[in-house]
């Protein structure tokens, strides 16, 4: 049974939210310093008083502090608290989905907040969180860990930091509080000489990363790990891996198992790579733990002679 129906177009339903949360992330929460939570909707808010609810349909929103949580149908659920009054724990959101701050941006077909843990999890299509500095997609879900400030992207995730790129079936970005990133070394004579059986040379050696902004009260991705198909690129290279580690400060990508590096037609094979992304530099190494043949492998094909010429190709060699 539904207690009260008001058909309140245009009208806005205020409660008041507070809870532990600290006032970082999404802050979709009682993060915002236990704020009033407006809640609005086109056609109209429906109180659920038996199961502690409110639904909100049509271009709803919910709005505590500079957070906007936006979508078709939102349903909020709440509950009484010790001292009088009542706090919304949960969110619950359908259809265009869009859950947005100064300093990021969350979309997909469906959202589910929890405010006690500060998880977000979003499903559907075109699943995007954005921030200043960094935009992370993925296909079958995209959580926000508010608390411990990662995110969690499954099924061909993609993470781009300005203007880098990591993929893989799985990554979790770890982001800090919104500050520069630092600058980078400047890259010695020992890690820009490349070794001919082992290293991959591209880019522009010393070419520092793009300047991040820095964005007041803001996240910037920090770190990015990644399981399964793990793919990223230089200039010149493209690297695959099993799992890999990127990292936004450094720009260096640590790659692990069945490593393969691949230019053009050339391709070496190996257990860990070092990707500078700064430099364009691949350095392939093997396990001193495996056992077997232990030699990095490469396979180059030169490339065609001209056509205008009798001198035929030269074969394809195998480098071990």
């Amino acid at each position: 049974m539904i207690a009260g129906r008001p058909a309140l177009l245009g009208i806005a339903l205020s409660v008041l939210a507070a809870g532990p949360l600290a006032a970082q992330g999404l802050r979709t929460g009682p993060g915002a310093g236990g704020q009033p939570i407006e809640i609005s909707a086109d056609q109209g808010i429906e109180w659920h008083r038996e199961t502690l609810r409110y639904i909100a349909r049509g271009n709803a929103s919910a709005k505590q502090g500079d957070t906007t949580v936006n979508g078709d149908t939102l349903i909020a659920y709440y509950r009484s608290q010790p001292a009088g009054g009542t706090e919304i724990f949960r969110y619950e959101v359908q259809g265009n989905v869009r859950i947005v701050n100064p300093s990021q941006t969350a979309v997909g077909d469906k959202g589910v907040y929890d405010i006690d843990s500060g998880v977000l999890v979003m499903t559907g299509r075109a699943l995007k969180l954005t921030t200043p500095t960094d935009v992370i997609t993925a296909r079958d879900s995209l959580e926000y860990w508010e608390q411990k400030l990662i995110a969690v992207a499954r099924g061909a995730a993609v993470a781009v930091n300005q203007d880098r790129r990591m993929t893989g079936d799985i990554l979790t970005s770890h982001f800090v509080e919104g500050r520069t990133p630092p600058a980078p070394p400047p890259p010695s004579r020992a890690n820009t000489r490349a070794q001919p059986a082992a290293t991959a040379r591209g880019g522009r050696p010393g070419t520092p990363p793009p300047a991040a902004a820095d964005a007041p009260g803001g996240q910037r991705m920090q770190r990015v790990e990644g399981f399964g198909n793990v793919h990223v690129s230089t200039a010149t290279d493209i690297v695959r891996a099993d799992r890999g580690v990127y990292n936004a400060d450094t720009s260096i990508a640590m790659m692990s198992g069945n490593v393969r590096i691949t230019r053009g037609q050339n391709q070496l094979n190996g257990d860990f790579a070092e990707v500078n992304l700064n430099t364009g530099i691949s350095r392939l190494l093997t396990s001193t733990d495996s056992g077997g043949d232990k030699r990095v492998r490469g396979l180059f094909v030169p490339q065609k002679a001209d056509a205008s010429s009798n001198t035929p190709p030269a074969p394809r060699r195998e480098v071990r």
